[in-house]
């Protein structure tokens, strides 16, 4: 039996002391290794892919974590009080996606990226060849760090939100809790959006007031100041007839005497008279009816509008704690951490490039390159050097596939053949043709008479 045929059926000597499992097989499936052929080489090679399986399938799980908390701060931007079924959930599902596509690729990166020129040491040509990869490596690992900061600083940056919240709603205050109108280089500080939005509408109100019911709000106030006189010289009439009756006042005579009588005539006189104004008020109501119940609904448009904007900061103070602030906070506040944490994530994302690059030509390599070969000779795939013209002298290899040649070949001498078979049943046919036309000319010309006619 030959090399070619027994490959598949190869056996290294030491293969029947080592016990598989399926956890390994699944780390050189996420090293993208022929299992068939690392099945056949030593331990070290098994453990070489198994590695790099490993590197591929933990970024697979900080990518699932990752971005499902990455996913849980977008749908739920605030602090974790109160946090959402849904939230959690939906979370969890697009990081298991999410996931799913960073493994994909990162198993496709380790396993298009070859074993560099057999070596421990990295070529520029080698480097270079690489940077594709390792951009993409870049790109995951940066993408994925990201929300792992943030989480590892969630309590930080909980207490950074809750600060900006308030700066939000009540502007920045010092130590006594007051207003601060500038901050230390002297640069004037935004008010509070609650004070903001009072200030807008007493404003509001004021305009509605002063312009378009000024004369309507005069009559009014005058007939309630009116009353309010007149109530208040009751009570005070009220209160001397009190003082009368019971000696305080300041004859010091108790008794429903002369003093008392008066007192009791005022109250009842500034009675009478502020239930007077009070029905003149009911009248003046009922006169202006129309222009109150419009006045009354301007302010409720007024007041309706304020609720709404209230509702907007309220929420825009919730939603405060999105993905985008909290990076932004955790590089404001903690560029180190934020930094030593990014490089950590970049480094595992392409620390399997560079370990394929410095990985020495070992059993694995020389299987995968002779099977190449062994399918290449059988489906007759030849390669070979071709020499390209131009200054430098490179040369680049052509493939040759002869299977495919014969094939073509083959099928254009089938097309050739029945192309000259077909010429010559044409010739005979036409000879034929003729020596008819030479025995009987007249059958032709009646044929173009008939068709003539």
């Amino acid at each position: 039996m030959s090399l070619v045929d027994s490959i598949d059926h190869y056996r290294y000597p030491d293969d029947v002391e080592i016990k598989q499992n399926k956890f390994r097989e699944f780390l050189w499936f996420c090293a993208g290794a022929d299992l068939q052929l690392l099945r056949h080489c030593p331990q070290s090679e098994r453990i070489k892919e198994e590695g790099i399986g490993g590197v591929v399938l933990a970024t697979a799980v900080l990518a699932f974590l990752s971005s499902s908390y990455a996913f849980y701060r977008v749908f739920n931007p605030g602090t974790d009080e109160g946090t959402p079924t849904i939230a959690v959930v939906s979370s969890v599902f697009f990081g298991l996606v999410w996931s799913m596509i960073i493994f994909n690729l990162d198993r496709f990166i380790v396993s298009s990226g070859g074993h560099g020129d057999g070596t421990e040491k990295i070529t520029l040509d080698e480097f270079l060849g690489a940077i594709p990869r390792l951009l993409m490596a870049l790109i995951i690992g940066f993408t994925l760090s990201k929300p792992l900061e943030i989480r590892v600083m969630q309590s930080e940056l909980d207490a950074i939100l809750v600060a900006k919240q308030g700066e939000y709603l009540y502007g920045r205050r010092d130590a006594s809790g007051n207003v601060l109108t500038q901050d230390e280089k002297g640069k004037p500080l935004k008010p509070g959006a609650i004070d903001t939005e009072k200030t807008r509408w007493d404003n509001e109100i004021k305009k509605l007031n002063e312009v378009n019911y000024k004369a309507l709000i005069d009559e009014q106030k005058l007939i309630e100041s009116k009353i309010e006189e007149y109530r208040n010289l009751e009570i005070k009439a009220a209160d001397t007839a009190y003082k009368e009756a019971g000696g305080t006042a300041n004859n010091r005579a108790s008794g429903q005497g002369p003093g008392w009588r008066d007192a009791k005539a005022n109250e009842a006189k500034y009675q009478q008279q502020k239930e007077e104004e009070i029905a003149k008020l009911d009248n003046w109501k009922k006169e202006h009816a129309q222009e109150l119940s419009r006045k009354a609904d301007d302010e409720a448009k007024i007041a309706q509008d304020h609720d709404k904007k209230l509702k907007e900061i309220e929420y825009t103070s919730s939603h405060m704690g999105g993905l985008v602030n909290r990076i932004m906070w955790a590089h404001e506040e903690f560029p180190t951490v934020s930094w030593a944490l990014t490089l950590l994530l970049l480094s595992i994302e392409v620390a399997p490039i560079f370990f394929k690059m410095m990985l020495r030509s070992g059993p694995y390599h020389y299987l995968t390159e002779n099977q190449r070969e062994i399918v290449a000779a059988r489906y007759a795939v030849e390669r070979k050097a071709n020499a390209q013209a131009g200054i430098g002298g490179q040369h680049a290899e052509i493939e040759i596939y002869h299977q495919a040649n014969a094939s073509l070949v083959s099928s254009l001498a089938h097309l050739n053949s029945e192309a000259r078979l077909s010429q010559q049943a044409l010739g005979k046919f036409e000879e034929s043709v003729s020596q008819d036309i030479n025995a009987h000319p007249e059958k032709y010309i009646q044929l173009d008479n008939s068709a003539k006619g």
